[in-house]
């Protein structure tokens, strides 16, 4: 089917290799395999050429394999396809931070594995962009910090201000509502892109955005009935994300609040992951838990965290600086407590810069847009300041 495709198989049963040999060589693929019974348990140990890909099935020594093959560079791992217990989270986890494409559970299901094959062939013939686009995650540290509204507000800015091709992705399947906060009632949306992902390109996924006059692309959940967890693969997601990225400059993805396969999958493509929360307790120990997962299971770097304080309150008894000292982190951005202009613009579907412009909170989302990489609130030289320049010899009138 894939003859070009350079496939290693490996186990630490011969059983198993037999099985997945005949069953790919009669699919018209030509595998190699590796039989790990030599007391290692790196499962590309010795290996000095690595292939296209490795199908691994996991043994009892699972978590020594796969933390073998996540503490190697990424330059120095191939593509991966993972044969386990998919239903434990742990082997998830750790699958995900080896970087595998999928996680199929055994006993193997023959199409699943076939599919999975189609998407890494699909993977490597896909050119890289010309430019990268960035990717920023918004996440309440406890429901209803105010995430959704955030995320969807700087991404207009983004797009009305900046002028930045800009995305906006819903990944709330269950109770997303960002289209609503821009008057949008998609038809359509993530789970149809999913069902059509072999044939997924920029074109094709153009056609499940809708579009905000702003210029903002927005796709999310096409219906009123939720998906049940686990519809959708970390691969999709991923396969998602990449497509999106060859079109825009910016990809801003409302993320819920949850922490499973698609959210790891998601966190480690990001460039800024943006932590929502308010002065309260609860919140700042539930961000406390959240940024230390960032930190030790997705490999977040300071820079790439910040933290923002929604609804502030200059005379809470919890300080911006106490939310500081507690989540180790950078200055958090502040936006203030202006509850009556959010609740209008979200009741009418408006997004604040424009229904309010000039207001406070407006203010505030267009320095935090100029933070994650806009440039809505950069200083603008005064009409002297120009005037002057203008007369200086050289520079340009």
């Amino acid at each position: 089917m894939i003859p070009s495709l350079d496939i290693l198989l490996v186990s630490r049963r011969k059983d198993i290799l037999d099985y997945l040999e005949q069953f790919l060589t009669a699919a018209g693929f030509a595998p190699s395999r590796q039989l790990n019974s030599n007391g290692h348990v790196d499962p590309l140990h010795a290996l000095e050429v690595l292939p296209d890909l490795v199908i691994l099935h996991l043994s009892q020594l699972w978590r020594e394999e796969l933390e073998a093959i996540a503490a190697r560079p990424p330059e120095r791992r191939p593509a991966l396809i993972v044969v386990g217990p998919a239903s434990d989270m742990n082997v998830m986890r750790l699958a995900m931070q080896a970087g595998a494409r999928d996680l199929i559970p055994d006993p193997l299901n023959r199409a699943d594995l076939l599919q999975a094959l189609k998407r890494a062939h699909e993977e490597r013939r896909r050119p890289t962009p010309l430019t990268a686009g960035r990717i920023t995650v918004f996440m309440n540290a406890k429901g209803g910090c105010g995430a959704t509204m955030l995320a969807c507000n700087v991404a207009h800015v983004f797009a009305a201000k900046s002028k930045q091709r800009t995305a906006l992705l819903d990944l709330d399947l269950q109770f997303g509502a960002a289209p609503l906060y821009l008057d949008l009632y998609p038809k359509r949306g993530i789970a149809q892109a999913l069902e059509n992902l072999t044939h997924l390109d920029e074109v094709a996924l153009d056609g499940y955005f809708v579009k905000h006059a702003s210029g903002v692309n927005v796709l999310s959940h096409g219906s009123d009935e939720p998906l049940a967890p686990g519809t959708i693969s970390p691969a999709g997601v991923s396969r998602l994300l990449e497509v999106a990225l060859r079109s825009h400059e910016h990809v801003v993805v409302d993320m819920p609040r949850c922490v499973d396969a698609v959210t790891t999958a998601v966190m480690k493509r990001a460039n800024q992951i943006v932590i929502v929360l308010q002065q309260s307790v609860t919140a700042v120990r539930d961000a406390t838990r959240l940024m230390q997962w960032l930190r030790s299971d997705i490999g977040a770097a300071k820079e790439q965290l910040c933290v923002v304080i929604n609804r502030h309150e200059k005379s809470s008894e919890i300080t911006a600086a106490d939310v500081q000292r507690t989540l180790a982190c950078s200055d958090p951005a502040l936006v203030p407590n202006d509850f009556k202009t959010v609740s209008e613009c979200i009741n009418s579907g408006t997004a604040l810069l424009d229904y309010a412009g000039s207001a406070s909170i407006t203010r505030a989302v267009m320095t935090l847009e100029t933070r994650l990489g806009g440039t809505s609130a950069q200083p603008r030289s005064s009409v002297i300041a120009r005037t002057f320049s203008s007369l200086i010899p050289g520079r340009p009138r």
